[in-house]
């Protein structure tokens, strides 16, 4: 299960409002308040723009990790990347889309669009594939050119 108390306590130290969060996120303090209380789950672009704006990774940020080392990181988030990066660890598992697809709840038709970059996955959806395959959400979405290899906690 995604926690994102983290979320609170990264802005909190940073002397920063939920107001003024928004404004760097581009969205309402309504909307943001409600990923920050979990009420609903943060897109990945806004995750990746957050851990972007604090130079934190989004494992860090998502409570996945306690290391803050983030000094490899690319900043931005990219469709295709992630998508490749999908596809090519489904491969090397030797997973079929199906069956991927029925891991995460979603259509085959789904798994195809994530793979080619047409659509972006959910945050929830990519961090069952992070546990899914144990490797961190920064190395799915191409922030960092190592593969982590993460523990489920």
């Amino acid at each position: 299960m995604i926690t994102f108390e983290r979320l609170k306590d990264i802005r909190e130290d940073h002397d920063l409002s939920q107001e003024q969060m928004a404004k760097i996120l581009h969205v309402k303090r309504a909307r943001y308040s409600l990923w920050e209380l979990g009420i609903n789950i943060i897109p990945l672009k806004y995750l990746s723009m957050y851990a972007d704006y604090f130079n934190y990774s989004i494992d860090y940020v998502l409570g996945l990790t306690n290391d803050k080392d983030n000094s490899l990181l690319k900043k931005g988030l990219n469709k295709e990347t992630l998508g490749k990066n999908i596809h090519k660890l489904r491969k090397e598992n030797n997973i079929s889309q199906k069956k991927l697809a029925n891991k995460l709840r979603v259509t085959q038709a789904c798994i195809t669009k994530y793979e080619k970059g047409l659509i972006e996955i959910s945050t929830s959806n990519l961090y069952e594939l992070s546990k899914f395959f144990n490797v961190s959400m920064n190395s799915l979405c191409g922030k960092t050119k190592k593969r982590i290899i993460v523990t489920n906690k």
